[in-house]
């Protein structure tokens, strides 16, 4: 359990000043009137004017504060004690902790999109997208969703192309969406950086000849006039 804070407590006995000195002991003359100071002693030198209802008093000799200042100042205690004590007057009740919970380890964005990808793929069936066979591009079996998807203002229907992005040593680092229609977007988290969309597997041992073109469907292109 925790306590409650002194400025909270402040706040839930205002209004309530005189109960709470009468519940803690401390006697104080009648509202506007003068009396003895319940710290000093001295007579006729104290009043409780409680202002805005937050306690205030005046003493020709102790000086001047809110009603927390006099709990404090007759009791001798710290403000967090004093505040303590004017709590239990009010049986305020104490804040529940929330249990710690472990730390969450962030993951990187490069992990956010390969996560993504690999999410949508594990939906996804194989099929002849039409988004190629449009352009004339027939007999390539590729990830294509099997459930519409809407992605930064764009519309992916059932049968969008997914292609992964990947870096030289295979690791996926995020995937690409293609309509029908041919509108294109990244999946939120993919890392660009040293990462590419291959039309054939990458090859274990280094390739003699590596061709870089400005889209899948320009190397799809490329690969049938070979």
């Amino acid at each position: 359990m925790k306590t409650l804070s002194v400025s909270t407590i402040s706040g839930a006995a205002i209004g309530r000043w005189p109960y709470i000195l009468s519940a803690l002991g401390i006697k104080v003359p009648s509202a506007g009137h003068h009396g003895a100071c319940p710290a000093c002693g001295g007579k006729d030198r104290f009043r409780l004017d409680d202002k805005a209802g937050r306690g205030t008093w005046f003493c020709n000799q102790c000086g001047h504060g809110d009603g927390l200042d006099l709990v404090r100042l007759v009791t001798g205690r710290k403000i967090k004690e004093a505040a303590g004590m004017v709590s239990e007057a009010l049986a305020l009740p104490e804040i529940q902790e929330k249990p710690a919970l472990p730390a969450r380890k962030k993951a990187t964005g490069k992990e956010a999109g390969a996560e993504r990808y690999t999410r949508l793929r594990q939906q996804s069936c194989n099929g002849e997208p039409v988004y190629l066979t449009n352009k004339g591009l027939h007999g390539y079996s590729l990830p294509l969703l099997s459930q519409p998807l809407n992605l930064a203002g764009i519309t992916f229907s059932s049968g969008s192309l997914l292609l992964p992005l990947t870096d030289i040593s295979g690791n996926i680092t995020g995937g690409q969406l293609i309509n029908p229609d041919g509108d294109k977007s990244l999946l939120p988290g993919s890392q660009l950086s040293g990462a590419f969309i291959a039309l054939t597997d990458i090859p274990a041992e280094t390739p003699e000849q590596v061709i870089i073109t400005g889209g899948f469907c320009h190397g799809a292109y490329r690969q049938s006039a070979d």
